[in-house]
Order: C-alpha cells, then structure tokens, then sequence
C-alpha cells in the first residue's frame, strides 16, 4: 500500500493540490499509459487518491489484498464491507453500497467483472460530481491493464488458474458463462464440461511442479493446498479419455494418490466434479470391486448430505458411541470382516484375534446395532453405513479453499 506524500510548505493537502495539481499525473488518462510505462495498482490507487482528495481503494480478488491509498486511512471494517462489496458485484449482483463508498466503478477483463476502484466518502457528503467517477472510470481502465500484465507476469498464469480452481471449489459459478470465458482466457475450453482430477503426495515434498508436468499442458490443474493438485481436463475432444489417463498415470508415477471424477458434460456440475475427486482421495481406501456404491454415496452427499447422515445414524452410529462408551472396538471388528468377504478366520487372523472373540464381537454388533453382520440384508446396509461414516469424516478433511 501507498502512503502518499505532501509538499512541506503547507499544511493543508487542498492547497497543495489547487497549486500544484494531482502529483505525477495530470489527467486520468495518463493513468493507463503509466501502467503500460510500469506502474502498479498502488500508483494507480496513489494517482486517484491524490487527483480526488479522498482515499482510494482497489480491490481485485484473484491479486490479492485490496489496495489502500493513502495507507491506513480506512478501518479494518470499512476494508471488509468493500473487500465484501467486490465480490457481490463479481458475482453479478446489485448491492446496495456500504457507506463508506461513495463512488464505485466495476474493473473489467472483457465480459467479466474482476473488482472494482472505489472512492471513500466524506462525512455528511451527498451525491458526487462527473469528474470523480471519470477518474474512477480511468482507474478501473488501468487496473484491468496491471492485472493483464500481472498475469503475463512469471507466475501469474498459474495464480490465475490457481484462483480459478478455489474459486469452484468453493461453489458453483454464480455466472456460467463468466467462468467459461475466464478459464477460455486462459486456454481451456470447459463449455462441454471436464473430468476433474485431484492428487495428493504420498510423501512430503513429492508434489510435481505443475510447469514439469508431461501430460499437465492438458489441464487446467494447479496446487490448491500443501501437497495438493487440483484440476479439470476438458472433454469434447477425441482424445479425451487418453488426456485423463496420462496425466494420472504421470501422477501416479511421481509418487501421488490420484482420483478422477465421473465425467460432467454440463460446465455448471464442475464444482461436484472437483468435490468427487477431492473426497475419493482424501478416502484414501482401496475402491477395487466398490468404486461404483462410493461415487454413488459421494454423489448423495452432493446433493443432499442429510440423507447420508441418516443412513449413518441408523446403521453403524450407535456402534461408535458403545465403543466410545465401553473402549470396545466392534466397529473395527465389523469392518474388518466386511473386507474378509464374511470370514471370521481371516478376520480373527488380521486383528490377531482368537475366532470366537470375532464371533463373540459380531454378536454384540448385531446386538447393539438390530443388524445382523451375518445376513445379507443386515451386512448389505452395515457396509454402506461404514462407507457412508468414511465420506462424510473424508469431506471433513478437505483443506478449505
């Protein structure tokens, strides 16, 4: 942020700027031509600022913190209420402005709203003239061009694709189109949809970076938490599938746990699609022969995770609070021979367990739970009550965006 300085021989910044006029610039204008000459959004913020006589703010999520001139001369509060203005009107909303703003004029990267330049309000000021908002109009012109040059920038391609990806990963687009043509903008074609891919490091520092990714030219993929990869391959070419593939099996071999999402052709379910692939590696379970019932479930949770909460209560619920309770562990012994296909041999064998002590546990899981693990019904809604605890502990998990 800029602390803008005044000349020593006056004390009063409104004199200074009758005699000598906005300091290093003239006209709004020459506000963009000096972004394209190398100045940043905290000249451009200075240069409004000192222009209107009041601070300025410039508040562009995807580069970070907004931008304050002069420095400290907003609260933290009035910093939050425009930080939080910005984003409805990024959204496509038409909020009423907080008081703080005066003035506030939308900053624009094509079709799509990216922020806004906002100009304080005085106390006990009442409407503003023409010329404070053709300075805000010129200030929200340079601040596109320093974001596009931002993004050209070593780095910024990737912050732009990073801040795209938790953007969806956060929710559904409030504006479809908007999110296609930003993600266009950066070379990828989501508008038939994409299959999303999540991966995490098996061990700490084996996180690929994306720019020595082979196959990663291939998806709009970057590192959205310590460790973790985030990314959508874009469907509706011939080669689809083998993109997919080989930026798995690419990840795979450097050492990640890997999970790709149901293809979604509809751009609008890319957010289930990212949330699909982040809970089945965050699972971490082997999927062989079940991979079907957990994306099934996964797609429950999406949609209506209250459903997958009840089948948890009534199924393997009241097994958690006995062992909680009695510093028993039934439900590891039902799950234990669940994955022994019904054996209690091989259960009793992996947990080093005398078989009647199996039986005996097995028992009591049908006491306490009014399913028996021994009949097909009864073991049938047991494992989904099982899988159903592990995706909802698993969604837990996930770092937020």
């Amino acid at each position: 942020m800029v602390e803008r300085a005044r000349p020593l021989e006056s004390d009063s910044p409104e004199e200074d700027r009758a005699a000598n006029g906005p300091a290093a610039r003239s006209t709004p204008l020459t506000m963009v031509s000096g972004v394209v000459a190398g100045d940043d959004l905290d000249q451009v913020a200075a240069s409004a600022s000192s222009a209107l006589g009041r601070p300025v703010a410039i508040a562009i999520p995807t580069l970070g913190e907004p931008v304050i001139c002069p420095s400290g001369a907003l609260s933290e509060d009035d910093i939050r209420a425009i930080v939080a203005h910005a984003a409805a009107v990024i959204r496509g909303e038409v909020p009423d402005p907080p008081a703080v703003i005066a003035e506030a004029v939308e900053v624009r990267l094509g079709r799509e709203v990216v922020g806004i330049v906002v100009a304080t309000r005085r106390n006990g000021e009442g409407e503003v003239g023409s010329e404070l908002r053709a300075w805000l109009e010129a200030g929200a012109a340079a601040a596109a061009v320093a974001a596009v040059m931002r993004d050209a920038q070593e780095g910024g391609l990737e912050r732009s694709r990073r801040a795209l990806l938790q953007s969806l990963r956060a929710g559904p687009p409030a504006e479809i189109l908007l999110f296609v043509e930003h993600a266009r903008r950066l070379g990828f074609d989501l508008s038939s949809g994409a299959v999303a891919i999540c991966a995490e490091e098996r061990t700490t520092g084996s996180t690929p970076a994306v720019g020595d990714l082979t196959a990663g030219h291939r998806a709009l993929i970057a590192e959205v938490a310590a460790g973790r990869l985030c990314g959508l391959v874009p469907l509706g070419s011939s080669a689809e599938g083998d993109s997919v593939e080989a930026l798995a099996a690419e990840l795979n071999d450097r050492g990640m746990q890997v999970a790709v999402s149901t293809p979604q052709r509809d751009p609008a379910s890319l957010h289930d699609a990212l949330r699909e692939a982040e809970v089945l590696v965050e699972l971490d379970v082997a999927l062989t022969g079940q991979e079907e019932t957990y994306r099934l479930l996964i797609g429950i949770l999406l949609r209506d995770p209250g459903q997958l909460e009840d089948l948890r209560a009534h199924t393997i619920a009241p097994l958690s609070v006995y062992d909680a309770e009695h510093d028993t562990e039934l439900l590891a012994t039902l799950d234990a021979f669940l994955t022994h296909h019904g054996s209690t041999t091989d259960t009793a064998e992996a947990m080093s367990l005398h078989r009647h002590t199996v039986g005996y546990r097995l028992a009591r899981v049908q006491e306490v739970s009014g399913l028996s693990p021994y009949e097909s019904d009864g073991r049938e809604r047991l494992g989904l009550g099982l899988k159903a605890h592990r995706i909802l502990d698993a969604n837990l998990r996930l770092p937020d965006p």
